[in-house]
């Protein structure tokens, strides 16, 4: 995905309304642009979600906004690692104090964004602070593009987190809303070439961000795309007629095959993309108790499938292991799915690994700024 710190609107609801404005454009208790994100950045160290559920999944986040943070959390995350090289060799986060994840994100858009800093909805202050340092921080950028010979912003960037090095995106077809011939006929109308290659032509056919896809030659309601798509402003995704949901995800249900008017389990449920598609098989007929010991992940899978349609699914914040295998409430259950490494994707991802990279680099300074603070004591 790329980002240029414009932060364009991409559809969806109007603005919040009501509140005092500030001269930022801030209304009263709105954080500003840089704190949202890099708050959502240290819930990311905490493991409390996704990328995709903390940005566009979040609805403390301004629906105009929404886009524009999460593609400036995944830039940022992918060139975390030279940003905190440049940010450290120029001591920007001793002398002005603004919170080493805030110095990331702002750091992104000064150097690395065709806009600059972001103005709307910023603290101008935080602005001011990060502009003091602008030139020494673009000469330090330009030392490591001439150490590492980069041609460009992506030879920046470590091997493994290069947009190249992505896995095909995987899309699940919802039946509760559309179906195969529909989705395949509107991305048609829209110029996407749909092609049949086999497995040994995968890579060659469906190439970074082609206009291409295929459906999977395993999974009859699953479609395969280039690595680089971004679906997640797609009208058939935001009426949840299409679930970006990777492929090992979609497994589970395939493998437990729940039959119409059943009535099935979820052990491990949330978010909720395995739970929605057995009722998607299921096609809203029966029952599916989904558990999840986690209150913010359960509240995220009754979003997730409310907006996928689901009608027959029974939520409960509860430890699936606790419960009693007598009880008559569960008697009919004849189906169960139970993937308890679930990560909430499947698979380790892109995502994931611009996640996982990110947290050892935190952990890393952390490291380093203790015996910085324990002498200073």
């Amino acid at each position: 995905m790329s980002y240029n710190g414009r932060g364009k609107t991409h559809g969806g609801k109007p603005a919040r309304s009501g509140g005092q404005v500030s001269r930022t454009g801030l209304k009263e208790g709105e954080l500003p642009f840089y704190k949202q994100a890099a708050n959502i950045l240290a819930r990311l160290e905490r493991r409390e979600g996704s990328i995709k559920n903390l940005t566009i999944g979040n609805d403390d986040i301004k629906d105009e906004d929404k886009r524009t943070i999460y593609a400036l959390i995944c830039q940022t995350l992918k060139f975390a690692p030279v940003l905190t090289r440049v940010l450290d060799a120029n001591k920007v986060m001793k002398k002005e104090k603004l919170g080493r994840r805030a110095e990331l994100l702002m750091a992104n858009d000064m150097l690395l964004s065709s806009q600059g800093l972001r103005r709307k909805d910023a603290d101008p202050k935080m602005n001011k602070a990060m502009s003091r340092h602008e030139s020494s921080l673009k000469r330090e950028l330009n030392r490591i593009r001439q150490e590492v010979r980069a041609r460009n912003d992506e030879d920046l960037v470590p091997l493994h987190l290069r947009d190249g090095a992505s896995t095909f995106r995987y899309v699940r077809v919802n039946n509760l809303v559309s179906n195969m011939d529909k989705v395949l006929e509107h991305f048609y109308k829209e110029g996407y070439e749909i092609v049949t290659p086999s497995r040994d032509e995968l890579h060659d056919v469906l190439q970074v961000r082609a206009r291409k896809l295929m459906r999977d030659l395993d999974l009859d309601d699953v479609l395969v795309f280039p690595p680089g798509t971004d679906l997640h402003a797609h009208r058939l995704f935001v009426t949840g007629a299409i679930i970006l949901q990777d492929k090992a995800s979609c497994m589970p249900a395939h493998v437990v095959q729940p039959t119409r008017g059943s009535t099935a389990l979820d052990a491990c449920a949330a978010p909720g993309n395995k739970t929605s598609h057995m009722v998607s098989m299921m096609g809203n007929e029966g029952k599916v108790f989904a558990f999840d010991m986690d209150r913010f992940r359960l509240n995220t899978l009754v979003k997730l499938t409310d907006k996928a349609q689901c009608k027959i699914i029974e939520a409960k914040c509860a430890n699936f292991l606790e419960l009693d295998p007598l009880d008559p409430e569960y008697a009919s259950v004849e189906f169960a799915l139970l993937d308890p490494s679930c990560s909430g994707s499947g698979i380790v991802n892109r995502m994931d690994v611009l996640v996982d990279s990110y947290i050892a680099l935190s952990q890393d300074a952390d490291q380093v700024a203790k015996p910085e603070t324990d002498k200073a004591r």
